[in-house]
């Protein structure tokens, strides 16, 4: 794929109108990453080779990007408060899974990547099996096998995570139309096995949210206390671990070598 890129970043949650304040959307903060990151590749990328826009699907369901104006999806968003998972049957997250699939199995030429929520709609589309599980939150390691080390050039990612549902079991056959194409797990942590997703040319996702900063998530969690979500001392543990290093930046290298993968 030949920049410029055409990203059409699915928002999937709206921050509270605090965090706006300061931070934006959650796709601003996408948008950020990767104009970020672009200037980190080898060779860089000019960043206004990126044509961004965005689409709130949660809340104006009706509106998606025509296929012919893409090149790639980028679905972003915690939803880590959702009274059950990513299986919901609520009407905008079974459009989103509807219109994820026909992008993963209808076509071959625009690209997925899922981020936090994203990466749940990206499981649900291709079969996966989705369970609540346990909070995850604030910069936590995640252990890479093979295939993330190959993709993200280390052995360890550190990210903000914001969730508790996960993927639990993989699908034999996700691409029935392409039959040699595989699915793959790219690294783990101590509370979720399917840390992220990958297939060649077609998809890639991570369960964490690597647009999200120190500051965003220290936020997020007063936040969750407040709410009744959080108690204080997890929120505290989070908060501590938000200062941790955070490789956002490199990550977001890693989805745009995707995108300019042959």
């Amino acid at each position: 794929m030949q920049p410029p890129l055409r990203i059409a970043v699915l928002e999937t949650d709206t921050p509270s109108p605090a965090f706006q304040s300061k931070f934006g959307t959650y796709g601003d903060a996408v948008i950020r990453l990767l104009r970020a990151a672009a200037t980190v590749l080898d060779p860089p990328l000019d960043p206004n080779d990126i044509i961004f826009t965005k689409w709130d699907v949660e809340n104006h369901q009706d509106y998606y990007p025509e296929a012919s104006d893409i090149d790639a999806i980028l679905i972003c968003g915690n939803q880590d408060l959702l009274p059950v998972n990513a299986t919901d049957s609520t009407q905008w997250i079974i459009k989103l899974t509807d219109f994820t699939r026909k992008i993963l199995l209808e076509q071959d030429r625009i690209r997925v990547i899922g981020a936090n929520f994203g990466h749940l709609i990206v499981g649900r589309a291709l079969g996966c099996v989705i369970d609540r599980t346990s909070w995850e939150t604030s910069i936590s390691t995640i252990s890479l096998n093979d295939m993330g080390k190959k993709l993200y050039g280390a052995d360890y990612l550190s990210m903000v995570q914001l969730h508790r549902d996960s993927l639990v079991t993989l699908p034999t056959h996700p691409f029935p139309q392409l039959p040699e194409a595989t699915l793959d797990i790219v690294g783990e942590t101590d509370l979720c096995a399917v840390q992220g997703l990958y297939t060649s040319r077609k998809v890639i996702s991570l369960q964490g949210s690597p647009e999200l900063s120190g500051d965003m998530i220290t936020m997020l969690a007063y936040e969750r206390v407040r709410q009744g979500h959080y108690t204080q001392e997890y929120a505290q543990d989070a908060v501590q671990r938000a200062a941790l290093r955070n490789n956002g930046v490199a990550i977001g290298a890693a989805f745009l070598r995707f995108l300019l993968e042959p």
